[in-house]
């Protein structure tokens, strides 16, 4: 009876209320959904995924949940890694250019485009702090994917070791990767390889015969580079003068460098709103495919016959831990090691990894079509950004069978070769062939003429 009394006016007020509370509560849901749901990338946010930024790709951290676990069948008996670093200052080389473009003739661009650090010859080369922080992420990703494993190896610190290359962007990412799968330090100190005897993660230091064909390599893509340059160099040089107030002396070398100036300014700074905003993704996809042409050559399958064998040592010391893996299951040693992209680029020519990641293997040419580019399978934003690692775990079924699984980026990929992603370690055996027990001086010594 007294709620029959209200006014229409006070009955109209109270549906309005309620209106607005289930509005508001609605809104509340949704905000709570998105922000538990929303896709987790590295620091320039969901809009990275439109840009292809080549080796200067941030990380993008992957949905793990999708990794398919192994049936009840198998048991994981061993796990080796072998990592690019997290994000770094540009090199000397890339900041003489940088400081290039800060000055160009007549470059309108906001002063807050200028970052200093991009040209601090004291940072060059060094990591940086989203570099920790990708390597941090990617370890406790680690530690969650094999929780009890890497608790049971920790009880015998022989069982797990890290091992770097000589620079200090390799060494402090294994630093910061051991720190969190071991906090209390059961295991060794980073075992350091040094430059001059690393054949393992830094192997074109040592290699004079790779030195040799690179030379040959690199005039063959600068070749490849030019006819790029003739077809689409006019469009980028008319596009990026425009947004950039330069009248004249834009060269394509120019954008080259404006390009990785945006993947270093979302890498590192997490600022998309500078140079990258020069890039739409037909763009960025444009310039990674005139950085491919040289990578595919220089380190990849495009290139010299040697490029197909430089990760042979480091395949040799894999398959020595497998092998006594499976002598000795209890006593496993579990490995992750720290190099460089061009350690993953050969790792991946090595494997044939192009024929996994695309439909399209033919040689990267200054003259490929876009259409036939886009499905290429060598995309050094797929197989080298900042922190790109990849992963075999080795397993043996109950008849004591071993089977072996890759993971690249966190996420499970099969050769061809397999008909399943748990694949017959023989497989991958025969594939590597003689490249395991290789004689790596003797492949790199240049043989006299």
């Amino acid at each position: 009876m007294f709620g029959n009394s209200l006014s229409g006016a006070e009955r109209a007020r109270k549906r309005r209320i309620y209106a607005a509370l289930a509005v508001a509560t609605i809104f509340v849901m949704f905000m709570w959904y998105y922000s538990s749901h929303k896709p987790t990338v590295s620091p320039g946010g969901s809009r990275l995924t439109n840009l292809s930024l080549s080796t200067k790709m941030p990380y993008l951290t992957p949905n793990t949940t999708t990794i398919r676990p192994a049936s009840s069948g198998l048991e994981l008996v061993q796990v080796q890694y072998v990592y690019r670093h997290g994000a770094r200052y540009p090199t000397q080389g890339d900041m003489a250019h940088i400081k290039e473009v800060y000055e160009l003739d007549g470059l309108s661009v906001s002063r807050d485009w200028i970052n200093a650090e991009l040209i601090d010859g004291d940072k060059a080369g060094l990591l940086a702090k989203y570099g920790y922080r990708e390597m941090t992420g990617i370890a406790q990703r680690t530690m969650q994917r094999y929780p009890t494993f890497l608790a049971d190896r920790l009880r015998n610190p022989e069982s797990v070791r890290f091992v770097s290359s000589e620079y200090q962007r390799s060494h402090m990412s294994a630093r910061t990767f051991q720190g969190v799968v071991d906090p209390k330090n059961h295991t060794k100190p980073v075992t350091v390889l040094p430059l001059n005897k690393d054949t393992i993660l830094a192997m074109k230091a040592g290699c004079s015969m790779w030195e040799q064909e690179k030379e040959v390599a690199t005039y063959n893509a600068g070749r490849e580079v030019a006819v790029f340059d003739s077809i689409h160099g006019q469009k980028l040089r008319e596009r990026m003068s425009g947004k950039l107030g330069v009248k004249s002396g834009m060269t394509v070398a120019h954008i080259s460098t404006l390009y990785t100036m945006c993947g270093y300014e979302i890498s590192l700074f997490a600022q998309p709103d500078t140079w990258c905003t020069l890039f739409d993704p037909d763009t960025s996809a444009l310039m990674e495919l005139r950085n491919d042409i040289k990578y595919s050559r220089v380190y990849g399958p495009f290139g010299a016959n040697i490029n197909k064998r430089m990760a042979c040592a480091l395949f040799t010391a894999l398959f020595r831990d497998i092998d006594s893996a499976l002598r000795d299951p209890p006593n496993a040693i579990s490995t992750f090691r720290f190099g460089h992209a061009e350690t993953i680029m050969f790792v991946s020519t090595l494997l044939s990894l192009e024929q996994v990641l695309g439909t399209e293997n033919s040689p990267i040419t200054g003259a490929m079509p876009f259409s036939l580019a886009r499905h290429r399978g060598f995309k050094t934003s797929v197989i080298a950004p900042f922190s790109t690692n990849l992963g075999i775990e080795l397993y043996k079924d109950q008849h004591a069978q071993p089977f072996f699984r890759l993971l690249l980026n966190e996420r499970a990929i099969r050769l061809p070769e397999c008909t399943d992603e748990f694949c017959s370690l023989d497989v991958l055996r025969n594939k590597l062939g003689d490249n395991i027990g290789c004689d790596f001086n003797s492949i790199c010594r240049i043989t006299p003429q």
